[in-house]
């Protein structure tokens, strides 16, 4: 005790000479002094093996590690002379891209693959209400959803909202189909999957919602499921996943949006995947659904499961729905 006491008596006197004051804020100082002498001092970051984040954060001068993702944020910046930019972009304005356009995300699939998706559940109560009363919920009955629900969900998340005409050069217009998020440039990147685990009227697999004919294609049987599942790394206590109605998967197809606007365009995915998690829990507030944002899956065991790349076509993020416990 009396060596401690000496040492930080000797830290106080040299901290009243490094301010360079005679009379330095007893608080203050005894704060400084604590907090000095408990900071471990670090061996040398090319030293330490296991670099946690607090690590990388404390240490972001040493230049010892990669620092991706601000690489990201400054790949991703616009400035005001970039000409590939602004020519990338006048390119989507052209009668082609028009024509594309008009086209995007017209399914053409085997039409035993296919469900029909009934009447959405009825909300009950308005957004002002349900952005009041949204919470999120971790537990869930293990009770089964009906499928009206996940209709709901799916139209108020990813459906077609409404449609406008866009005129070409020669005059003849192309149909324009407008959804319930909005989207960087109208590219709509991020694809919505659904991972029926219990749901009245749904089998237990894997299902891919096609907005253009507001109908299910079914893409993965029960053992697809199950592996969609195993990829959750969140102990039981904290969530439990296996209790939920199903999983929503919104997958991202980055160079949908990179092709016209750079790196840039990643952060509209990014952008249209939060739009749609918060239609997901608000539009399940108001039917007394729960929900979960998840993002805590390993990422190569979620992505193939859903036959993803990781690059190309990646799960950005998950949602859990189901009966709250709560």
């Amino acid at each position: 005790m009396f060596v401690l006491l000496h040492v930080r008596r000797r830290q106080h006197h040299r901290s009243r000479r490094l301010l360079g004051v005679d009379v330095l804020d007893r608080g203050i100082a005894e704060a400084t002094i604590s907090i000095s002498s408990y900071r471990v001092e670090s061996p040398g970051v090319e030293g330490v093996g296991l670099r946690t984040n607090q690590f990388r954060a404390d240490n972001l001068d040493s230049g010892s590690f990669s620092r991706v993702a601000e690489e990201f944020l400054l790949a991703s910046r616009i400035s005001r002379w970039d000409r590939e930019f602004a020519i990338s972009v006048m390119d989507y304005f052209g009668d082609p891209m028009i024509e594309t356009y008009g086209k995007l995300d017209q399914d053409t699939y085997v039409e035993g693959d296919v469900l029909d998706l009934p009447p959405s559940s009825v909300a009950r109560m308005a957004v002002s209400e349900a952005i009041r009363q949204r919470r999120t919920r971790r537990y869930y009955t293990g009770d089964p959803l009906h499928l009206a629900d996940i209709a709901a969900l799916m139209r108020d998340t990813a459906g077609i909202t409404g449609a406008g005409d866009v005129e070409k050069s020669n005059g003849d217009h192309v149909r324009y189909w407008y959804r319930a998020v909005p989207s960087g440039g109208g590219l709509y990147p991020v694809e919505l999957q659904f991972v029926a685990l219990n749901v009245r009227g749904l089998d237990r697999g894997v299902y891919r919602y096609a907005p253009r004919r507001d109908q299910l294609v079914r893409t993965g049987d029960a053992e697809t499921a199950d592996a969609l599942v195993a990829s959750v790394s969140t102990p039981e206590d904290d969530l439990n996943p296996e209790a939920a109605a199903g999983i929503f998967c919104l997958i991202g197809h980055p160079w949908r949006s990179m092709r016209k606007y750079g790196p840039r365009g990643l952060r509209f995915v990014l952008h249209e995947s939060g739009a749609m998690a918060e239609h997901m829990h608000l539009v399940a507030t108001s039917l007394g659904v729960g929900t979960a944002d998840y993002s805590s899956f390993f990422d190569d065991d979620a992505n193939d499961a859903l036959d993803c790349d990781g690059l190309s076509r990646l799960v950005l993020h998950m949602v859990l729905v189901g009966v709250p416990s709560e």
